[in-house]
Protein backbone atom coordinates (compact mmCIF):
# COMPACT_ATOMS: atom_id res chain seq x y z
CA UNK A 1 0.00 0.00 0.00
CA UNK A 2 1.89 3.66 -0.65
CA UNK A 3 0.63 6.54 0.79
CA UNK A 4 -0.70 9.97 -1.16
CA UNK A 5 0.67 12.84 -0.49
CA UNK A 6 -1.50 15.80 -1.30
CA UNK A 7 0.30 19.23 -3.25
CA UNK A 8 0.15 21.37 0.33
CA UNK A 9 2.39 18.02 1.93
CA UNK A 10 -0.73 17.46 4.31
CA UNK A 11 -1.39 13.45 4.12
CA UNK A 12 -4.53 12.09 1.96
CA UNK A 13 -5.99 8.60 2.78
CA UNK A 14 -3.44 5.62 1.54
CA UNK A 15 -4.07 4.02 -1.70
CA UNK A 16 -4.00 0.45 -2.32
CA UNK A 17 -1.34 -1.26 -4.75
CA UNK A 18 -2.56 -3.17 -7.85
CA UNK A 19 -1.85 -6.84 -5.99
CA UNK A 20 -4.01 -5.44 -2.75
CA UNK A 21 -6.84 -4.75 -5.38
CA UNK A 22 -6.45 -8.39 -6.86
CA UNK A 23 -6.43 -9.87 -4.13
CA UNK A 24 -9.64 -8.36 -2.83
CA UNK A 25 -11.23 -9.38 -6.35
CA UNK A 26 -10.11 -13.10 -6.25
CA UNK A 27 -11.67 -13.42 -2.87
CA UNK A 28 -15.22 -11.58 -4.17
CA UNK A 29 -14.49 -14.56 -6.60
CA UNK A 30 -14.58 -17.20 -4.06
CA UNK A 31 -17.96 -15.29 -2.53
CA UNK A 32 -19.38 -15.57 -5.84
CA UNK A 33 -18.50 -19.32 -6.47
CA UNK A 34 -20.76 -19.46 -3.43
CA UNK A 35 -23.54 -17.48 -4.19
CA UNK A 36 -24.04 -19.41 -7.59
CA UNK A 37 -23.94 -22.85 -6.07
CA UNK A 38 -26.27 -21.45 -3.54
CA UNK A 39 -28.28 -20.29 -6.60
CA UNK A 40 -28.03 -23.53 -8.10
CA UNK A 41 -29.31 -25.47 -5.25
CA UNK A 42 -32.27 -23.33 -4.85
CA UNK A 43 -33.25 -24.15 -8.02
CA UNK A 44 -31.89 -28.12 -8.59
CA UNK A 45 -31.42 -29.66 -5.25
CA UNK A 46 -34.43 -32.15 -4.03
CA UNK A 47 -33.72 -31.46 -0.47
CA UNK A 48 -33.32 -28.19 0.78
CA UNK A 49 -33.94 -28.56 4.08
CA UNK A 50 -30.80 -26.80 6.52
CA UNK A 51 -29.15 -23.51 6.33
CA UNK A 52 -26.28 -25.70 6.96
CA UNK A 53 -25.33 -26.86 3.35
CA UNK A 54 -22.30 -27.42 1.37
CA UNK A 55 -22.57 -24.40 -1.03
CA UNK A 56 -23.03 -22.47 2.20
CA UNK A 57 -20.16 -23.20 3.57
CA UNK A 58 -18.13 -22.17 0.45
CA UNK A 59 -20.36 -18.82 1.11
CA UNK A 60 -19.51 -17.61 4.38
CA UNK A 61 -16.06 -19.33 4.66
CA UNK A 62 -15.27 -17.38 1.52
CA UNK A 63 -16.72 -13.71 3.28
CA UNK A 64 -14.86 -14.51 6.07
CA UNK A 65 -11.56 -14.75 4.90
CA UNK A 66 -12.59 -11.71 2.15
CA UNK A 67 -13.81 -9.93 5.61
CA UNK A 68 -10.73 -10.54 7.16
CA UNK A 69 -8.55 -9.26 4.39
CA UNK A 70 -10.48 -5.98 4.25
CA UNK A 71 -10.36 -5.59 8.39
CA UNK A 72 -6.25 -6.37 7.98
CA UNK A 73 -6.01 -3.38 5.22
CA UNK A 74 -8.18 -0.97 7.30
CA UNK A 75 -6.12 -1.13 9.97
CA UNK A 76 -3.01 0.37 8.58
CA UNK A 77 -5.49 2.97 7.47
CA UNK A 78 -8.74 3.17 5.66
CA UNK A 79 -7.89 2.83 1.85
CA UNK A 80 -9.82 5.36 -0.51
CA UNK A 81 -12.51 2.84 -1.94
CA UNK A 82 -12.66 0.39 0.61
CA UNK A 83 -14.98 2.07 3.53
CA UNK A 84 -18.02 1.35 1.90
CA UNK A 85 -16.34 -2.17 1.43
CA UNK A 86 -16.65 -2.43 5.37
CA UNK A 87 -19.98 -0.95 5.47
CA UNK A 88 -21.06 -3.76 3.02
CA UNK A 89 -19.37 -6.46 5.12
CA UNK A 90 -20.97 -5.41 8.33
CA UNK A 91 -24.53 -5.94 6.21
CA UNK A 92 -23.75 -8.72 5.16
CA UNK A 93 -23.08 -9.80 8.46
CA UNK A 94 -26.17 -9.04 9.51
CA UNK A 95 -28.06 -10.28 6.34
CA UNK A 96 -25.89 -13.95 7.11
CA UNK A 97 -27.62 -14.23 10.89
CA UNK A 98 -30.95 -13.14 9.47
CA UNK A 99 -30.62 -15.59 6.89
CA UNK A 100 -30.60 -18.76 9.27
CA UNK A 101 -33.16 -17.21 11.43
CA UNK A 102 -35.65 -16.96 8.46
CA UNK A 103 -34.37 -20.22 7.29
CA UNK A 104 -35.27 -21.86 10.20
CA UNK A 105 -38.80 -19.94 10.60
CA UNK A 106 -40.12 -20.13 7.13
CA UNK A 107 -37.70 -22.98 5.74
CA UNK A 108 -35.98 -23.17 2.26
CA UNK A 109 -37.08 -20.60 -0.56
CA UNK A 110 -37.16 -21.68 -4.42
CA UNK A 111 -37.25 -20.07 -7.53
CA UNK A 112 -38.04 -16.22 -8.03
CA UNK A 113 -38.80 -16.55 -3.54
CA UNK A 114 -35.40 -17.00 -2.82
CA UNK A 115 -34.40 -13.33 -5.13
CA UNK A 116 -36.80 -11.96 -2.99
CA UNK A 117 -36.15 -13.09 0.40
CA UNK A 118 -35.71 -9.76 2.86
CA UNK A 119 -32.46 -11.64 4.23
CA UNK A 120 -31.23 -12.59 0.58
CA UNK A 121 -31.82 -8.75 -0.65
CA UNK A 122 -29.49 -7.52 2.37
CA UNK A 123 -26.96 -10.30 1.62
CA UNK A 124 -27.15 -9.07 -1.77
CA UNK A 125 -26.75 -5.09 -0.90
CA UNK A 126 -23.85 -5.97 1.67
CA UNK A 127 -22.17 -8.20 -1.11
CA UNK A 128 -22.93 -5.37 -4.28
CA UNK A 129 -20.50 -2.93 -1.70
CA UNK A 130 -17.91 -5.57 -0.76
CA UNK A 131 -17.98 -6.80 -4.47
CA UNK A 132 -17.60 -2.93 -5.87
CA UNK A 133 -14.27 -2.04 -3.76
CA UNK A 134 -11.06 -2.42 -6.20
CA UNK A 135 -13.58 -0.48 -9.03
CA UNK A 136 -14.19 2.25 -6.03
CA UNK A 137 -10.42 2.39 -5.24
CA UNK A 138 -9.19 2.04 -8.67
CA UNK A 139 -11.82 5.48 -10.16
CA UNK A 140 -10.77 7.70 -7.69
CA UNK A 141 -7.19 6.77 -8.38
CA UNK A 142 -4.58 7.96 -11.02
CA UNK A 143 -2.79 4.88 -10.97
CA UNK A 144 -4.65 3.74 -14.33
CA UNK A 145 -4.03 5.52 -17.56
CA UNK A 146 -7.16 6.44 -19.23
CA UNK A 147 -6.54 3.38 -21.85
CA UNK A 148 -4.85 0.83 -19.40
CA UNK A 149 -4.15 -2.60 -20.29
CA UNK A 150 -5.83 -5.53 -19.52
CA UNK A 151 -3.52 -6.64 -16.52
CA UNK A 152 -3.32 -3.20 -14.76
CA UNK A 153 -7.22 -3.13 -15.41
CA UNK A 154 -8.32 -6.70 -14.27
CA UNK A 155 -9.42 -5.74 -10.78
CA UNK A 156 -11.21 -3.09 -11.17
CA UNK A 157 -13.11 -5.42 -14.07
CA UNK A 158 -13.45 -8.64 -11.97
CA UNK A 159 -14.59 -5.98 -9.58
CA UNK A 160 -17.25 -4.93 -11.47
CA UNK A 161 -18.13 -8.70 -13.69
CA UNK A 162 -18.58 -9.88 -9.74
CA UNK A 163 -21.13 -7.39 -8.99
CA UNK A 164 -23.20 -7.58 -12.45
CA UNK A 165 -23.30 -11.25 -11.68
CA UNK A 166 -24.48 -10.28 -8.18
CA UNK A 167 -27.54 -8.12 -9.66
CA UNK A 168 -28.51 -10.72 -12.36
CA UNK A 169 -29.11 -13.11 -9.55
CA UNK A 170 -31.73 -10.39 -7.94
CA UNK A 171 -33.16 -10.97 -11.81
CA UNK A 172 -32.98 -14.01 -12.37
CA UNK A 173 -36.80 -14.69 -13.09
CA UNK A 174 -36.08 -11.99 -16.12
CA UNK A 175 -32.57 -13.32 -17.62
CA UNK A 176 -32.83 -14.22 -20.89
CA UNK A 177 -29.96 -16.94 -20.49
CA UNK A 178 -32.55 -19.19 -18.44
CA UNK A 179 -35.44 -20.76 -20.00
CA UNK A 180 -35.47 -18.78 -23.30
CA UNK A 181 -39.22 -18.13 -23.79
CA UNK A 182 -39.11 -17.15 -27.00
CA UNK A 183 -38.48 -21.20 -28.03
CA UNK A 184 -41.25 -22.45 -25.93
CA UNK A 185 -44.39 -24.64 -27.73
CA UNK A 186 -47.30 -22.42 -26.96
CA UNK A 187 -48.90 -25.40 -25.47
CA UNK A 188 -47.15 -25.85 -22.63
CA UNK A 189 -47.75 -22.77 -21.61
CA UNK A 190 -51.23 -22.86 -22.01
CA UNK A 191 -51.44 -25.44 -19.77
CA UNK A 192 -50.40 -23.67 -16.78
CA UNK A 193 -53.00 -20.83 -17.17
CA UNK A 194 -56.72 -20.38 -17.73
CA UNK A 195 -56.66 -20.22 -21.12
CA UNK A 196 -54.54 -20.04 -24.65
CA UNK A 197 -54.78 -16.00 -25.00
CA UNK A 198 -53.91 -15.36 -21.58
CA UNK A 199 -50.86 -17.66 -21.46
CA UNK A 200 -49.33 -16.51 -25.10
CA UNK A 201 -49.95 -12.99 -24.04
CA UNK A 202 -47.97 -13.83 -20.56
CA UNK A 203 -45.36 -16.08 -22.02
CA UNK A 204 -44.56 -13.32 -24.85
CA UNK A 205 -44.14 -10.55 -22.89
CA UNK A 206 -42.29 -12.00 -20.03
CA UNK A 207 -39.68 -13.07 -23.29
CA UNK A 208 -39.53 -9.54 -24.75
CA UNK A 209 -38.80 -8.31 -20.95
CA UNK A 210 -36.15 -10.38 -20.55
CA UNK A 211 -34.30 -9.63 -23.17
CA UNK A 212 -34.77 -6.07 -22.55
CA UNK A 213 -33.90 -6.20 -18.88
CA UNK A 214 -30.53 -8.65 -19.38
CA UNK A 215 -29.63 -6.16 -22.33
CA UNK A 216 -29.63 -3.08 -19.52
CA UNK A 217 -27.69 -5.73 -16.77
CA UNK A 218 -25.22 -5.76 -19.46
CA UNK A 219 -24.80 -2.90 -21.39
CA UNK A 220 -24.88 -0.32 -18.20
CA UNK A 221 -21.66 -1.83 -17.14
CA UNK A 222 -19.70 -0.92 -20.16
CA UNK A 223 -21.13 2.15 -20.55
CA UNK A 224 -20.04 2.71 -16.85
CA UNK A 225 -16.46 1.87 -17.67
CA UNK A 226 -16.43 4.32 -21.03
CA UNK A 227 -17.31 7.38 -18.50
CA UNK A 228 -13.58 6.91 -16.42
CA UNK A 229 -11.71 5.08 -19.03
CA UNK A 230 -10.90 3.16 -22.70
CA UNK A 231 -11.43 -0.40 -21.21
CA UNK A 232 -8.82 -2.88 -23.03
CA UNK A 233 -9.68 -5.10 -25.69
CA UNK A 234 -11.57 -8.06 -23.95
CA UNK A 235 -12.82 -6.23 -21.05
CA UNK A 236 -16.68 -6.23 -22.59
CA UNK A 237 -16.42 -10.56 -23.25
CA UNK A 238 -14.96 -11.24 -20.32
CA UNK A 239 -17.88 -9.51 -18.89
CA UNK A 240 -20.78 -10.74 -20.85
CA UNK A 241 -19.77 -14.52 -21.52
CA UNK A 242 -18.87 -14.47 -17.39
CA UNK A 243 -22.28 -13.54 -16.48
CA UNK A 244 -24.10 -15.97 -18.93
CA UNK A 245 -21.53 -18.93 -17.96
CA UNK A 246 -22.49 -18.89 -14.40
CA UNK A 247 -26.35 -17.93 -15.15
CA UNK A 248 -26.19 -21.21 -17.36
CA UNK A 249 -24.38 -23.08 -14.82
CA UNK A 250 -27.05 -22.87 -11.87
CA UNK A 251 -29.37 -24.76 -14.41
CA UNK A 252 -26.40 -27.38 -15.25
CA UNK A 253 -25.92 -25.59 -18.66
CA UNK A 254 -29.46 -26.69 -19.78
CA UNK A 255 -29.06 -23.56 -22.14
CA UNK A 256 -25.10 -23.19 -22.27
CA UNK A 257 -24.74 -22.71 -25.88
CA UNK A 258 -26.46 -19.12 -25.11
CA UNK A 259 -22.81 -18.65 -24.04
CA UNK A 260 -21.58 -18.13 -27.70
CA UNK A 261 -24.43 -14.99 -27.99
CA UNK A 262 -22.64 -13.66 -25.23
CA UNK A 263 -19.61 -14.19 -26.28
CA UNK A 264 -20.35 -12.32 -29.68
CA UNK A 265 -22.08 -9.77 -28.04
CA UNK A 266 -18.63 -8.93 -25.82
CA UNK A 267 -16.67 -8.84 -29.09
CA UNK A 268 -19.02 -6.37 -30.72
CA UNK A 269 -18.93 -4.48 -27.62
CA UNK A 270 -14.89 -4.14 -27.12
CA UNK A 271 -14.51 -4.11 -31.05
CA UNK A 272 -17.15 -0.35 -30.96
CA UNK A 273 -14.81 0.36 -27.65
CA UNK A 274 -11.44 0.12 -29.89
CA UNK A 275 -13.15 1.59 -32.95
CA UNK A 276 -14.35 4.85 -31.11
CA UNK A 277 -11.29 5.15 -29.35
CA UNK A 278 -10.15 7.35 -32.73
CA UNK A 279 -13.23 9.72 -32.09
CA UNK A 280 -12.11 12.98 -30.33
CA UNK A 281 -14.52 12.69 -27.03
CA UNK A 282 -16.44 9.97 -25.39
CA UNK A 283 -19.99 10.91 -26.35
CA UNK A 284 -19.79 9.16 -30.04
CA UNK A 285 -17.93 5.77 -28.32
CA UNK A 286 -21.15 5.57 -25.68
CA UNK A 287 -23.54 6.34 -28.64
CA UNK A 288 -21.95 3.35 -30.68
CA UNK A 289 -21.00 0.89 -28.12
CA UNK A 290 -24.42 1.77 -27.13
CA UNK A 291 -26.38 0.57 -30.51
CA UNK A 292 -24.10 -1.72 -31.85
CA UNK A 293 -23.18 -4.36 -28.35
CA UNK A 294 -26.76 -5.10 -28.59
CA UNK A 295 -27.22 -5.79 -32.27
CA UNK A 296 -24.64 -8.23 -32.00
CA UNK A 297 -25.57 -10.02 -28.73
CA UNK A 298 -29.12 -10.33 -29.58
CA UNK A 299 -29.26 -11.22 -33.47
CA UNK A 300 -26.48 -14.19 -32.35
CA UNK A 301 -28.96 -14.72 -29.39
CA UNK A 302 -32.20 -15.50 -31.61
CA UNK A 303 -29.60 -17.26 -34.09
CA UNK A 304 -28.11 -19.61 -31.67
CA UNK A 305 -31.74 -20.57 -30.22
CA UNK A 306 -32.88 -21.15 -34.38
CA UNK A 307 -30.32 -23.72 -34.61
CA UNK A 308 -30.72 -24.98 -31.32
CA UNK A 309 -34.54 -25.39 -30.84
CA UNK A 310 -36.11 -23.52 -32.99
CA UNK A 311 -37.96 -19.93 -32.30
CA UNK A 312 -41.69 -19.94 -32.04
CA UNK A 313 -42.25 -16.55 -31.91
CA UNK A 314 -43.07 -15.00 -34.96
CA UNK A 315 -40.68 -12.41 -37.33
CA UNK A 316 -42.22 -9.50 -35.47
CA UNK A 317 -41.03 -9.84 -32.10
CA UNK A 318 -37.54 -11.42 -32.18
CA UNK A 319 -36.57 -8.25 -34.42
CA UNK A 320 -38.65 -5.73 -32.54
CA UNK A 321 -37.15 -7.29 -29.30
CA UNK A 322 -33.75 -6.94 -31.30
CA UNK A 323 -34.57 -3.25 -32.09
CA UNK A 324 -35.86 -2.71 -28.88
CA UNK A 325 -32.66 -3.42 -27.13
CA UNK A 326 -30.58 -1.61 -29.52
CA UNK A 327 -33.10 1.81 -28.60
CA UNK A 328 -32.97 1.18 -24.95
CA UNK A 329 -29.14 1.04 -24.70
CA UNK A 330 -28.94 4.14 -27.01
CA UNK A 331 -31.17 5.92 -24.29
CA UNK A 332 -29.30 4.50 -21.96
CA UNK A 333 -26.16 6.11 -23.11
CA UNK A 334 -28.13 9.58 -23.58
CA UNK A 335 -28.78 9.09 -19.88
CA UNK A 336 -24.87 8.09 -18.87
CA UNK A 337 -23.14 11.18 -21.41
CA UNK A 338 -25.68 13.52 -22.40
CA UNK A 339 -25.09 16.27 -25.43
CA UNK A 340 -22.82 18.86 -24.31
CA UNK A 341 -24.90 22.05 -23.48
CA UNK A 342 -24.21 25.32 -24.37
CA UNK A 343 -20.88 27.29 -23.85
CA UNK A 344 -20.88 30.03 -21.51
Amino acid sequence: MTQSVQTDGSAVRPRTSWRDDMVTATLCGWVVTGMALDAWAHQNASQLETFFTPWHGVLYSGFAVLMAWMAWKALAGMPAGYGLGLIGAATFVVGGVGDGIWHTVFGIEREIEAALSPTHIALFVGALLVFTTPLRAAWSSNRLPAAPSLRAFLPALLSLTFATLLVSFLFFYLSAFRDPASTLPFERWARSLAGPFPALSYTRQHGVASVLVTNLLLVAPVLLLLRRWRPPFGSATLLFTTVAAVTTATQEFAHGELVLAALAGGLAADWSIAWSSRAAGRTGAHRLVATITPLALWTSYFLVLQLRDGIAWPAELWTGSIIFASLSGLALSLLMAPPPGPTA
